[in-house]
């Protein structure tokens, strides 16, 4: 054995070796480095002038560096057999099948619809009464069976109950979302409407011209992102479609509403996506909405589509506005604007989850962009602020996604029935969104929270993840889960407080009844 062995030794005898000396010092100095974000993050996330806003700054809000990102192969695992999504797995879908079964097929007297008599309520038929799909739907999935119903039976007629009693205090939260709300829908199947352009109010417009060549896909792709961030798209990002991203029910523009050939020119999709407005969005899920972000979406696929039809080449917006017909999340992780999260939806490096995304489908040839990680994956294991956070228990706790698998793709899934059902409960601008503003990757648009980001992604001891996590938890308090639930089991609370601009109490002159808790 040499002296120096024997001094090493000896000094981990002491534990003082050479070695863990050094990996003291790093650990010491990650934890010197998170608590100096917290700190200048607390001073500098009170700022609203630091908020990840819906400020336009044309293509310099996509500032990240992608291409260092970019992976070898795909960020998911194909366990098979692959298969598009049915309408019967979404509750929107099933809401739709189960309220024109009830409604239209004949299944037991209508629903009393006096206000003198009460609550309007319905009474859930049992399972096997529905026509297929729903039947077999809910033989294999009576849990799901049993959720519905009680949305049905309980949270609807609830939810009337409390939009009379409370519905005025959301009096302005309803005009701003209301005023956000405009458009036409798509009329026609996509072999017309794709190559048709005009203002859908003066009819079914023009054939499109015929297609203008570009000098190279590249270039392409770099005049159309530029057009998008001009459009209002704050992030964008160009792939190939997948068949099975696409919806196997409900295609716009055609009577039939069942299974589709997925049209042979949607060859490319363009994926983009703006941020909500940050004061009313943190005052989610009942003093706040996603119609701002949705319009501004929507209004600049409407302009990009239209662009694109200009130059002769078909297109179709898949909009807030204007219906999908194809899945958000994977394209968006196909074209490189961020990772899927614990939560299910998409996290980005600019705005984290608070953006709303829109698409158009075409066949202009285009260079395609490759999926990124940023360290999200591994932070979701640890973090777990959306699923302590949610009202309705829809968001996993495992470390993991391993047993979670979805149509031959293992991926981050929640329980949509449940979340659908806390949906029904909020006031205001309908929804939630308690996910989207309380990940941490959602904070602030600050230079502290961005470097805890940045510098997470590239840290092997896994501080600054739980730094990250620990600060938001402990600097930024919010309301219990259970708080954001209807009275008398929760007060309707918020995220945030809602703006001054949107306190009813302030500007109008009515009486309202401030939902808390007891009243």
């Amino acid at each position: 054995m040499t002296d120096d062995v024997k001094n090493e030794e000896k000094k981990e005898g002491s534990g003082v070796s050479r070695r863990n000396f050094l990996k003291i010092s790093g650990a010491a100095a990650a934890g010197v480095q998170i608590g100096a974000v917290a700190g200048l993050g607390l001073a500098a996330g009170k700022d609203p002038a630091t908020h990840t806003g819906w400020q336009h700054l044309g293509d310099n809000t996509q500032f990240v560096d992608r291409q260092s990102l970019q992976m070898k192969g795909l960020p998911y695992q194909e366990v098979g057999p692959v298969r598009r999504p049915e309408e019967v797995e979404s509750p929107f879908g099933r809401q739709r099948l189960m309220m024109k079964s009830m409604m239209r097929g004949g299944m037991g007297p209508k629903p009393e619809r006096s206000r003198r008599s009460g609550p309007f309520r319905m009474t859930m038929p049992p399972a096997d009464s529905f026509a297929e799909p729903l039947a077999g739907f809910y033989k294999e999935h009576p849990d799901i069976y049993e959720l519905d119903k009680v949305r049905l039976e309980s949270i609807m007629p609830k939810k009337r109950e409390d939009e009379a009693k409370y519905g005025d205090y959301y009096t302005l939260i309803n005009a701003w979302s209301a005023s956000w709300m405009a458009g036409q829908p798509i009329k026609d199947p996509p072999e017309v409407s794709d190559f048709r352009i005009g203002n859908p109010m003066m009819g079914r417009g023009r054939k499109i011209r015929e297609a203008i060549p570009f000098k190279s896909p590249e270039l392409a792709a770099e005049l159309i992102k530029k057009v998008a961030h001009h459009f209002g798209a704050t992030m964008v990002g160009i792939t190939r479609l997948k068949q099975e991203w696409c919806y196997n029910h409900g295609l716009r523009g055609v009577k039939d509403k069942g299974p589709y050939e997925v049209p042979k020119h949607w060859e490319y999709v363009i994926a983009f996506g703006v941020p909500h407005q940050w004061e009313q969005v943190q005052s989610n899920p009942n003093c706040g909405t996603s119609v701002d972000a949705y319009s501004r979406a929507t209004i600049a696929a409407r302009r990009l589509e239209t662009f694109i039809k200009s130059l002769g080449y078909p297109a179709r917006r898949h909009s807030p506005m204007d219906g999908y017909d194809l899945i958000a999340v994977p394209i968006l992780v196909d074209a490189g604007l961020g990772q899927q999260g614990r939560h299910g939806i998409i996290i980005t490096p600019e705005t984290g989850s608070n953006f709303r995304a829109a698409f158009v489908t075409t066949n202009l040839p285009m260079k395609i962009d490759k999926p990124i990680d940023f360290g999200v994956n591994d932070f979701c294991k640890t973090c777990k602020i959306c699923a302590e956070i949610c009202p309705s228990a829809s968001i996993s706790f495992e470390k993991t996604n391993e047993k979670i698998t979805t149509r031959g793709y293992r991926h981050w899934e929640i329980n949509q029935a449940s979340c659908f059902n806390f949906w029904m409960q909020s006031m205001g601008g309908m929804g939630c969104r308690l996910c989207l503003i309380a990940c941490p990757y959602s904070r602030k648009n600050n230079w502290a929270h961005a470097m805890a980001r940045v510098v997470d992604g590239h840290d092997p001891t896994g501080l600054v993840n739980k730094g990250l996590t620990w600060m938001q938890k402990t600097f930024f308090k919010t309301p219990e889960a259970a708080e954001y639930l209807p009275p008398p089991d929760g007060r309707f609370a918020n995220f945030r407080e809602p703006p001054d601009w949107l306190t009813v109490g302030k500007y109008l002159d009515m009486k309202v009844l401030k939902p808390t808790k007891g009243e």
